[in-house]
């Protein structure tokens, strides 16, 4: 319609999706994969799956979808309970759901490329197309899961990655 392809999305649960991947020889038997990356082999292919959950939630989308689905979000509030830049408390209702690799640099939408924001912390953290980017406030998802910003070099030359302190260790005793 109007000059766009058809789009079909078919939905598998993880097991299925590797079995047949296996089967279309795209991949060895024996071979650990994640869902995501089974996902991205799927789609190489010409297939665009989306990853569903227990519950036949949305967990991963591919790249046909920007925007985030209710699924993903609700996972974004529960992981992240407001605006993740240090010292803003907003909530998750106004904060925006912020792709850190960017969907015009090749970013998915999936909850380990996402983190909430606030409109203001938005505008400071989002990648410019052009320049250093050690020169702009950046944004990343730890080896824990859990997102951080990055300060540019003129602020912290050593640019020590912050969180916010809802994610911060309560003292041991």
């Amino acid at each position: 319609m109007g000059g766009d392809r058809p789009r079909i999305v078919v939905t598998l649960n993880y097991d299925k999706l590797h079995h047949d991947c296996i089967d279309a020889g795209l991949l060895e038997a024996d071979t650990p994969i994640t869902a995501s990356e089974l996902r991205i082999l799927a789609c190489d292919a010409e297939i665009l799956p989306a990853i569903l959950g227990g519950a036949s939630e949305t967990l991963d989308v591919g790249r046909a979808q920007r925007l985030v689905a209710p699924a993903i979000r609700t996972a974004l509030v529960l992981r992240d309970r407001g605006c993740v830049y240090p010292g803003c408390n907003a909530p998750p209702s106004v904060c925006h759901a912020h792709h850190i690799v960017p969907w015009w640099a090749g970013g998915t939408t999936a909850l380990n490329n996402l983190a909430l924001v606030c409109p203001h912390h938005h505008g400071l953290i989002e990648p410019a197309r052009d320049g250093p980017p050690q020169h702009r406030w950046e944004m990343r998802i730890a080896d824990d899961g859990i997102p951080e910003v990055l300060p540019p070099d003129h602020y912290d030359p050593q640019r020590r990655p912050r969180r916010h302190q809802r994610f911060r260790l309560p003292p041991s005793r």
